[in-house]
């Protein structure tokens, strides 16, 4: 009797151990999907983990991709610098409507106004911070956010940026909002066909200053972001396709520079940390982090993430990867997976050994 209740017990210690492990398992099925995603598909991905100083894992460095979103962390420096030097008072009251001059409807999947509609803004009715409009740019992405940033803070001031952060691999930053009327405003009689071959034709400088032109159109206009805009999936690949570029490399070496909070003067660092580690505010992000900024971006086909952060330990992490050419498959997995590896990769001392040992053993 006595046998046959041990036997018992076994069998159900082995059984809740099997179906634990299947729960741990199942909640943790793809962890490092993102840096196997990379590592198995090089010509659409590039990464880079940095951890204490000491790369985990790299590839494609230098390869420059299109960035989305992400790109905004420049202009975001920029601000932060024009604050610290005393070029921006970053309580200005600026009217909203000024803002919608470079808002176009359905096309950046609710960002501005989930921004203008937060309990945050809609305090202050009519008139907003100019710190608020940075902070929108970067915890919201907003993209009317970032053009009008462009105007006021001075396209040539931003992109000078990139020589002042000694960036190799990055393509001129330019009004990537306006760049949507492109095809409408200069080639609007040509079929689906022509119009590809016509954008794929153009140099980078014709594109940019088409974009510089509708920029100027779209402030002295303010009716013009509304007009109704064909945004199919060839509309958006063409658009996509044209976006500024840039490489791990570069963008890893500034989550350094934002992580190490001595390499800019205080006032600057000061504005950097509201305006970037804006998740910094939740108990549970300090539960973790004594700080971590992250900016990523996305359209339909492409994602990229940068991050930098410290945790209570004084371990530090920086790492960006970027993916271009997706497909809607590819899209949706990455976009299921990469906040637990970004989770995973800050708090889990295994992961990172992990993909350490991956990348080391990548012939």
């Amino acid at each position: 009797m006595i046998k046959k209740i041990i036997l018992g017990m076994v069998i159900i210690v082995v059984i809740a151990a099997a179906a634990g492990g299947y729960a741990i398992y199942s909640f943790f099925p793809e962890d490092d999907y993102v840096a196997q995603f990379a590592l198995e598909n090089p010509d659409k991905s590039a990464f880079l983990l940095i951890r204490n100083d000491t790369v985990i894992g790299q590839q494609n460095l230098h390869k420059q991709m299109p960035l989305a979103s992400t790109l905004k962390l420049i202009i975001a420096v920029e601000f932060a610098e024009q604050v610290g030097q005393g070029l921006l008072n970053p309580e200005e009251k600026i009217a909203k409507k000024e803002l919608l001059q470079f808002y176009v409807p359905n096309s950046d999947a609710g960002a501005h106004n989930n921004w203008s509609d937060s309990d945050d803004i809609l305090k202050y009715g009519d008139s907003i911070p100019l710190i608020s409009i940075a902070k929108g740019m970067m915890q919201y992405s907003s993209n009317a956010n970032s053009e009008w940033l462009m105007e006021r803070l001075g396209l040539k001031n931003i992109n000078n940026q990139l020589t002042k952060l000694d960036f190799k691999d990055h393509s001129p930053i330019y009004p990537f909002v306006s760049s949507l009327f492109i095809t409408k405003e200069y080639f609007k009689d040509k079929t689906e066909e022509e119009l590809i071959q016509a954008i794929k034709n153009l140099s980078e400088e014709q594109y940019i200053n088409y974009a510089l032109d509708i920029h100027q159109k779209m402030l002295k206009d303010p009716d013009y972001s509304n007009q109704q805009l064909d945004l199919n999936e060839t509309m958006q690949r063409i658009w996509s396709d044209r976006l500024p570029t840039g490489s791990v490399g570069d963008y890893v070496a500034l989550m350094k520079k934002l992580n190490s909070k001595t390499y800019y003067d205080e006032k600057t660092q000061t504005v950097l940390h509201e305006i970037i580690e804006t998740s910094m505010r939740y108990n549970s992000t300090k539960e973790f982090y004594k700080h971590i900024g992250i900016k990523s971006g996305s359209t339909l086909f492409i994602i990229t993430k940068a991050l930098y952060a410290e945790d209570h330990k004084g371990n530090k992490t920086e790492m960006a990867y970027f993916f271009n050419d997706l497909d809607a498959q590819e899209r949706k997995k990455m976009t299921m997976f990469m906040k637990d590896f970004d989770r995973a990769v800050l708090r889990n001392p295994i992961m990172v050994q992990q993909i350490q040992k991956l990348y080391s053993t990548d012939e």
